[in-house]
């Protein structure tokens, strides 16, 4: 038995969120693996445990914005795709990345990573404020 973990979320964080969650749970039952999922919507977010995220052989991200604290999966294969998909195609998902996990074609996570290279950078200038609410949108004052 293999053990995957997932992050659930979409633009409004409610009812595909769960929907994607349970379906990807609900193949791990009919595949015989255990899959743990983590939302991450506008009524909040369960975060797993780092030693869940460690013990994983995989990580599948159902997402339809950026996973909060993403570098918790670092090194993990994984694969990514939006929310409806994982509505859809829970079943092939699981098999997907852990046939990828095991025959090592599958991404990690943090691996060529635009965050690595942002570090590296120097900052730049700090941009002219502009003001009010609107961020001077309407003219400057």
């Amino acid at each position: 038995m293999a053990k995957v973990v997932c992050v659930t979320s979409c633009i409004t964080g409610i009812a595909h969120t769960y929907m994607a969650a349970e379906a990807l749970e609900q193949a791990g039952k009919k595949l015989g693996h255990e899959v743990i999922v983590e939302t991450q919507g506008s009524a909040g977010s369960n975060p797993l445990k780092q030693d869940v995220i460690n013990s994983a052989d995989a990580v599948i991200f159902a997402v339809d914005l950026e996973v909060k604290d993403r570098d918790r999966f670092n090194g993990k294969p994984y694969i990514q795709v939006g929310v409806a998909k994982a509505m859809k195609s829970a079943v092939e998902l699981v098999e997907q990345v852990l046939a990828a996990a095991a025959d090592g074609t599958a991404a990690k996570v943090g691996e060529g990573s635009p965050a690595k290279a942002a570090e590296a950078k120097t900052p730049s200038e700090p941009k002219e404020k502009k003001g009010g609410f609107f961020g001077g949108l309407f003219g400057k004052k």
